[in-house]
């Protein structure tokens, strides 16, 4: 989600019990987006780990335009045929004074492809989204844009999702991991 402010009391808690999971991970370096949440979310898994995260305006959400921040129900009620173009054909879709999923690719792929340059033997910690994580994921399997709105693609709020970069290439080694959430909220 764009926007917003804080982490809710249950989202916290989520938050807590992901960097707890962590506890034995070691990272090189911790990225976030720039929007408050994921931020907030950064500073409380990496300060348990001693790192002190970096913003990259890379790692942002997909950027809805004209419709950011709009209920979904608001969406698909005033643009039917939008809604219908994004569920059912989402790599045609180029949001109204926003991105479409090819940039966000292009744009994940330069973000994936930096980290990489600045941290070749480390683990980092990305903080991002929903569609960004579903896009890096695409990558290591090898899915184009037309995949964004498959079931197995999306991403739960703070699941853990590990990517692998080797010689190979990418490789999506853990996707939509929620174990570590298991009674903090009714929905999980």
């Amino acid at each position: 989600m764009q926007g917003g402010g804080n982490l809710d009391p249950v989202g916290l808690a989520q938050v807590i019990a992901l960097a707890r999971s962590l506890r034995d991970q070691r990272f090189g370096a911790a990225y976030c987006s720039p929007y408050p949440r994921t931020r907030q979310t950064a500073n409380v898994i990496a300060g348990l780990h001693g790192v002190a995260p970096r913003l990259l305006p890379l790692l942002r959400d997909l950027d809805y335009g004209n419709l950011s921040g709009a209920l979904l129900s608001v969406v698909r009620d005033d643009d039917p045929l939008l809604w219908e173009q994004w569920h059912n054909a989402p790599e045609t879709v180029q949001f109204p004074g926003g991105e479409s999923l090819g940039g966000l690719r292009r744009r994940m792929r330069r973000a994936i492809d930096i980290l990489i340059d600045r941290h070749p033997e480390e683990d980092v910690l990305c903080v991002t989204h929903d569609s960004p994580v579903r896009v890096a994921a695409s990558l290591a399997l090898g899915l184009d844009d037309s995949h964004h709105n498959d079931d197995g693609l999306v991403t739960p709020t703070a699941s853990l999702t590990i990517i692998g970069a080797g010689p190979a290439g990418l490789t999506l080694e853990l996707h939509r991991d929620t174990v570590h959430l298991k009674g903090i909220d009714a929905r999980v």
